[in-house]
C-alpha cells in the first residue's frame, strides 16, 4: 500500500485536512468524499485515496485508486498511529443489547484489579483517568486509532469497546487486534442498515473472525445465533456463559425480585486464562445493584472476562456489588412517592429486558412514556410498537403515553411520518390506548399530571428520550427541591462537564 512517512495526517473529512494530509475520499450514505477532493487539495492535502477513475487534475497531487476506501482509511490510520492495539489488551464487546453496560462492568473489575484501563463506547470514551463524552456506539477509523494511540501513551492495560455492527459494516475496527471479543446477544434490530437480519448476523461475526492464536470468544450460550458467530474460525478459545447447564460459565440461585440482583456464579470446567494459569471450577456468590435477569447476563460476561485476565473472584465480587450502573441502562433516577426509571430502549429485545424486569416490582400504577425512534426506518419502530401492546396489559397500563421528541432531537433523529404510522399502528392494531405528543416535553408534563404515589414511570426510547431526565426534573423542581438518585458512576452530565478538546484536534 502506498503511504509516505512524511504525512502529517490522514482524514477522510476535507475539512479536518491541513497541508500534508493524506485525504481519503469516502462515499457515505449521505455524501460522496469523492465531492470534496478539490477542496481537499487547495487545502495543501499530500495525496488522494479513491475507489474511482478520476479525470486528471489540475493539480500536482499523487491519486491512488483503491478497491475499498473505507478499509483502505482504516488501514492508513493504523499505520500512520504505529499499531496501537497491538501494544495493549483489546476487549471488544458486540450484540444487539448490552454492549454499554456489559464493557462498563468489565472496566469496573479490570480497573478494581489495579489494571489501567481504557474504555470507548455509546456513552463515554475513557482513557486512563480521564473521560470524554461521545456518541457513537463504536468511533470513526480516525477517532479509534487516535484514542487506542494515547491509550498506549499512558501505559493503559486493556481497553474495552463497544463494536457495533455499524462499526464492522464500515470498517472502523479493521486493523484493530483483538485479544477477546464478548457477544451478548443477537435479535432484530438495524434492519434500515443491513436490509435483512442474515446480513446483520454475519456482520457480527466478522468480529470474531479476526480473532487469532491465543485469544479467546466469549459466547452468551442461551443465544440461539451465538456459537454460530465462531464457527468459521477454530483460531480462538471458545467460553460459553449462561443459565443453561451446558455453558461454562452458568448462574444459580437466582434472585432478581428486589431492585438490584443476586446469584452465584459456577465456573463449571477449567480453562487456562490469558496470563497462562487454570481458572479451576468453582463458585462466586455475586450481589448486583442494577436490576434485571438481563444484568445477570451483563455480569456473567464481565465476570468471565475477568478471570480471563486473572482478576480474584473477591474482586470480581467487590467490583460488581459497587457497579452503580450507566447513563440511561436500566437507570433508577428518581425515588420519592414514586419510582422513575430510565433507559435507552431502541429495539425489541431491550424493551422485553424492561418490562420483564419491572413485572416483578411492586407498583400501583405505571405509566410507561415511550419516544419514537427516529431516522432508523418504519419496521424497527413497528416491532417496538408491538412489543410495548404486548406488556401494556399485562404490566396493567391504562394509557401508553408517546412522543416524536421534535424539540430535542436533530435532523440525524428526527421522526418521520411513516416511522410515527409504524409505531402507533400496531398500537391500534392491538387495541391499546395511547395518547401521542409532538415534543417530549408535553409527554412528560402529561405524565406528571397523573402519576401518584407508589408508582412506577417509564421513560423509554432512544434518542429521542437522551433529555427525558433533564425535562422531568426541571418541572420537579418547579414544585419542590429534588435531587437525581446517585445511582449512576458516570452522569451524561458530568462526562459533559470533562470534555477534553484536546481528545478531538
Amino acid at each position: 500500500m502506498y503511504f509516505d512517512a512524511k504525512l502529517k495526517g490522514i482524514t477522510c473529512d476535507s475539512r479536518k485536512v491541513k497541508p500534508g494530509y493524506a485525504f481519503v475520499a469516502v462515499k457515505g450514505e449521505k455524501e460522496d468524499g469523492n465531492s470534496y477532493i478539490e477542496e481537499a487539495i487547495a487545502k495543501g492535502a499530500a495525496v488522494i485515496f479513491t475507489e474511482e477513475d478520476l479525470k486528471p487534475l489540475p493539480f500536482d497531487v499523487p491519486v491512488v485508486k483503491v478497491e475499498n476506501a473505507r478499509l483502505t482509511l482504516a488501514r492508513l490510520l493504523a499505520r500512520f498511529y504505529k499499531y496501537p492495539s497491538e501494544k495493549i489488551n483489546v476487549i471488544g464487546v458486540t450484540g444487539t443489547n448490552g454492549k454499554t453496560t456489559t464493557t462498563y462492568m468489565i472496566e469496573e473489575i479490570l480497573r478494581k484489579a489495579g489494571f489501567s484501563t481504557g474504555l470507548i463506547g455509546t456513552v463515554s470514551m475513557k482513557i486512563g483517568s480521564r473521560y470524554y463524552p461521545h456518541t457513537l456506539t463504536t468511533p470513526d477509523s480516525e477517532c479509534l486509532q487516535r484514542a487506542l494511540a494515547q491509550m498506549v501513551e499512558q501505559d493503559v492495560y486493556a481497553a474495552v469497546m463497544e463494536v457495533s455492527s455499524h462499526g464492522l459494516k464500515y470498517h472502523r475496527v479493521d486493523c484493530i487486534d483483538f485479544n477477546v471479543a464478548v457477544h451478548t446477544n443477537i435479535s432484530e434490530d438495524h434492519i434500515d442498515t443491513h436490509g435483512s437480519f442474515e446480513d446483520y448476523v454475519n456482520t457480527k461475526r466478522r468480529l470474531f473472525n479476526m480473532l487469532g492464536p491465543g485469544t479467546t470468544a466469549v459466547i452468551n450460550g442461551d443465544d440461539p445465533h451465538g456459537l454460530d458467530l465462531v464457527r468459521e474460525n477454530p483460531k480462538p478459545l471458545i467460553l460459553t456463559y449462561g443459565l443453561g447447564a451446558k455453558s461454562s460459565i452458568t448462574a444459580s440461585s437466582i434472585d432478581t425480585s428486589s431492585i438490584g440482583a443476586s446469584y452465584t456464579c459456577c465456573v463449571q470446567r477449567s480453562f487456562t486464562n490469558m496470563v497462562g494459569n487454570d481458572v479451576e471450577p468453582q463458585e462466586i456468590p455475586l450481589k448486583l445493584k442494577v436490576p434485571g435477569k438481563h444484568n445477570v447476563y451483563n455480569s456473567l460476561a464481565a465476570t468471565t472476562v475477568g478471570l480471563l485476565y486473572g482478576v480474584e473472584p473477591q474482586v470480581v465480587q467487590s467490583a460488581l456489588t459497587g457497579f452503580k450502573g450507566v447513563w440511561r441502562r436500566m437507570q433508577i433516577v428518581y425515588e420519592e412517592g414514586f419510582t422513575v426509571i430510565d433507559d435507552f430502549s431502541h429495539n425489541p429485545g431491550s424493551y422485553e429486558a424492561v418490562f420483564e424486569t419491572v413485572q416483578a416490582m411492586n407498583y400501583n400504577d405505571i405509566h410507561i412514556l415511550s419516544a419514537i425512534r427516529g431516522n432508523r426506518g418504519p419496521e424497527i419502530n413497528r416491532a417496538n410498537g408491538k412489543v410495548i401492546a404486548s406488556w401494556a396489559g399485562l404490566l396493567g397500563a391504562e394509557e401508553i403515553i408517546v412522543t416524536s421528541s421534535s424539540d430535542t432531537v436533530g435532523d440525524g433523529d428526527r421522526v418521520t411520518m411513516f416511522e410515527r404510522e409504524a409505531f402507533l399502528s400496531e398500537l391500534n392494531k392491538a387495541g391499546t390506548c395511547f395518547v401521542h405528543f409532538d415534543t417530549l416535553e408535553k409527554a412528560i408534563e402529561e405524565v406528571l399530571q397523573n402519576v401518584q404515589k407508589g408508582d412506577i414511570v417509564l421513560l423509554m426510547g432512544a434518542q429521542g428520550m437522551n433529555r427525558g431526565q433533564d425535562i422531568l426534573f426541571d418541572k420537579l423542581n418547579r414544585v419542590s427541591k429534588i435531587k437525581k438518585k446517585d445511582i449512576t458512576a458516570l452522569p451524561f452530565e458530568y462526562l459533559c462537564q470533562q470534555t477534553d478538546k484536546s481528545l478531538h484536534k
